[in-house]
């Protein structure tokens, strides 16, 4: 009922037409009670990963950068899930059994990202000879 429509008829009577005011939006404090909550959510949140027997696999330096990353998405408005954190949900699964090419070539481009984004030359070597530079169409859709 925010956005009424009025349509004045004319019925013959002497009335004063009806004038439609346009609603002005004004701040409230939800806006700011909203950012605690998303910013509390960034570090309290679970880390969600692949259930399996080497979950508990996967580097203290990659969890730990997950609510960073968290955070860089809260405030870019992201409401996906973050490389880190899509990199440490996959890590186990790959440890499970062989992946079709094109889980492969994603696992490959997110530890890439991963490695571009931590500035870690020994790993950024490593994934630049083996990682997909892109990835498809067909692929960032997964």
């Amino acid at each position: 009922m925010e956005n009424l429509n009025v349509l004045q008829l004319d019925f013959g009577f002497e009335v004063k037409p009806v004038l439609a005011k346009e609603k002005v939006v004004k701040r409230t404090k939800k806006h700011k009670s909203d950012f605690v909550f998303d910013f509390m959510d960034c570090l309290a949140s679970p880390i969600i990963v692949f259930k399996s027997a080497w979950q508990d696999s996967i580097p203290k330096d990659i969890l730990g950068r997950i609510k960073i990353s968290r955070l860089i998405c809260s405030l870019t408005k992201e409401k996906m899930a973050s490389l880190t954190e899509t990199l440490a949900y996959m890590m186990p699964r790959t440890y499970e059994a062989p992946m079709p090419t094109e889980w492969v070539n994603i696992y490959t481009w997110l530890g890439l990202q991963y490695a571009m984004q931590t500035k870690n030359n020994g790993q950024l070597e490593a994934m630049k000879d083996i990682a997909t530079k892109e990835l498809s169409d067909y692929e960032m859709v997964f």
